[in-house]
C-alpha cells in the first residue's frame, strides 16, 4: 500500500471528500452539498466527476462503501474514510500548511491565525 506522502499533492476534489467524511459516512448528494459548502461554491463537482473521484479513492483505500442508516434508502451508496485516507488527509493538510507559511513569509498570504488583511 502507498504511504500518504506517495499521494501528494492531492486533487482539490479529493481532499473535498476525504475532508467531508470525516465527519462520518456520507452518500453522493449529500457529499456534493458539503464539498459545495466547505469550499464556498468554488469547487462545484458534477456527478460523473463525483463517483469518477469517489472510485478512484474506494480503488486506492482511501475510503470505502459502507452501509447507511437504517431505514436508509439503499439505492443510495454511502462512503466513509479509512485510516489511509485519514492519513492522506492529514498528510496533505501539512503540505498545504507549508505552502501558505512559505506565502505568509513572502507576504502573499496572511500569517497562519492571522486575519487577511
Amino acid at each position: 500500500m502507498a504511504q500518504p506522502d506517495d499521494l501528494l499533492p492531492l486533487s482539490p476534489l479529493t481532499m473535498a471528500i476525504l475532508l467531508a467524511l470525516v465527519d462520518g459516512p456520507s452518500h453522493g448528494y449529500e457529499l456534493m452539498q458539503s464539498i459545495e459548502r466547505q469550499t464556498d461554491g468554488q469547487l462545484k463537482p458534477g456527478t460523473g466527476s463525483l463517483y469518477a473521484g469517489l472510485q478512484r479513492l474506494v480503488d486506492d483505500g482511501l475510503i470505502e462503501e459502507r452501509a447507511g442508516e437504517p431505514g436508509a434508502d439503499r439505492r443510495r451508496r454511502h462512503y466513509g474514510i479509512t485510516t489511509a485516507g485519514q492519513d492522506a488527509a492529514r498528510a496533505e493538510a501539512a503540505r498545504l500548511k507549508r505552502v501558505v507559511d512559505v506565502a505568509a513569509a513572502k507576504n502573499l498570504a496572511p500569517a497562519a491565525g492571522g486575519s487577511s488583511k
